[in-house]
């Protein structure tokens, strides 16, 4: 996913534009792939598959 300026948390895969992510407040890299988005963590089983209890877009890989 080559986005100027979008990072992932190294952790968790949050997506964001910051260097630290405000969710973990882990670092982030740029160096992301594949891209989940969860509108509805409650009722997605993607979210409950995936482990992820926040909305937000995630990515599939960070290294």
């Amino acid at each position: 996913m080559a986005r100027k300026g979008l990072k992932a948390c190294l952790k968790c895969n949050y997506i964001t534009h910051d260097d630290f992510c405000p969710i973990c407040q882990n670092e982030t890299s740029e160096n992301i792939r594949g891209l989940l988005i969860i509108l509805d963590p409650v009722h997605s089983e993607v979210a409950k598959i995936a482990q992820k209890d926040i909305k937000g877009k995630y990515a599939l890989s960070v290294k």
